[in-house]
């Protein structure tokens, strides 16, 4: 992620600092999940008889609103790009876009070889159509 936003600078280009983005808010969001996760496993005491559920719904909201926010900053900027385009570098982006080929064929091949009794490797692995075609 963060060879591809000095890429993106570099090469004057919004598709890798938008593609960087979105992994940024895709980190985020595992993270905020494991720490709401965390929260409301948390038993309910005293005047919090529901615990801290609503912290799930809240991390959830959260990284809505920042995907929103993400996408309000790539479209404006878009438009900015239409009126005064910059001169992008082709040949850094093809690089980068290979580079990541590479990386999701090595994670690919990785998850392959990966134990299928463990669902957070069958959910990265299988589409949402298989997954429930496969329940009991």
């Amino acid at each position: 992620m963060a060879g591809e936003v000095v890429a993106g600078i570099l090469a004057h280009s919004l598709a890798l600092l938008s593609d960087a983005a979105h992994m940024l808010t895709d980190a985020g969001a595992i993270g905020l999940s494991l720490f709401a996760l965390r929260l409301a496993a948390q038993p309910g005491a005293g005047a919090m008889t529901f615990s801290l559920k609503r912290a799930e719904i809240l991390s959830a909201q959260v990284n809505g609103g920042s995907l929103l926010v993400l996408a309000v900053l790539i479209v404006y900027e878009a438009i900015h790009r239409l009126v005064s385009p910059p001169d992008v570098s082709g040949w850094t982006v093809v690089i980068v876009a290979l580079a990541g080929v590479a990386v999701n064929l090595l994670a690919t091949w990785q998850l392959a070889k990966a134990n299928r009794e463990n669902i957070a490797v069958e959910g990265s692995t299988s589409s949402p159509t298989s997954a429930r075609s496969s329940a009991p």
